[in-house]
């Protein structure tokens, strides 16, 4: 019998097998997002799958958002560069200065690069459990 030592997951984004802490995030949000929309069917048992799926999204992105602005790019580009650049979350209130004309896109050598940096923060190996459960 031949045994398949390579495993790969799905996610929506096919870089998500690059490496095993990427591949982890990607499964934690996932959970994350399938225990928003449990919790949101408890509230709204009426809505369909499509809006629970949409509603469930949007909170994730909100929780990626905030813990990338609040947390992470402080860190990385330090307290000056964040507020200098406005990039520090409100602390009340919406942002009113949103710009219909600009392109939200996101360069793809920006997004390489990035990509790159973000992976250069993790570990080079990382322990990986197979079938183990824990209960606590």
């Amino acid at each position: 019998m031949h045994m398949n030592l390579h495993r790969c997951f799905k996610s929506g984004d096919e870089r998500v097998n690059e490496h095993v802490g990427m591949a982890s995030l990607h499964t934690l949000w996932l959970r994350e997002h399938n225990r928003i929309a449990r919790e949101l069917f408890q509230l709204n048992s009426h809505w369909s799958d499509e809006i629970l799926f949409q509603e469930s999204r949007r909170i994730v992105i909100a929780e990626i958002q905030h813990i990338t602005y609040s947390e992470f790019l402080p860190v990385v580009l330090g307290q000056y560069v964040v507020t200098g650049y406005g990039l520090k979350p409100l602390s009340s209130g919406f942002y009113q200065e949103y710009n219909t004309n600009t392109n939200p896109g996101v360069l793809n050598g920006v997004a390489s690069a990035a990509l790159w940096f973000f992976a250069s923060l993790m570990p080079k190996s990382m322990p990986f459990y197979d079938a183990v459960i824990f209960l606590f």
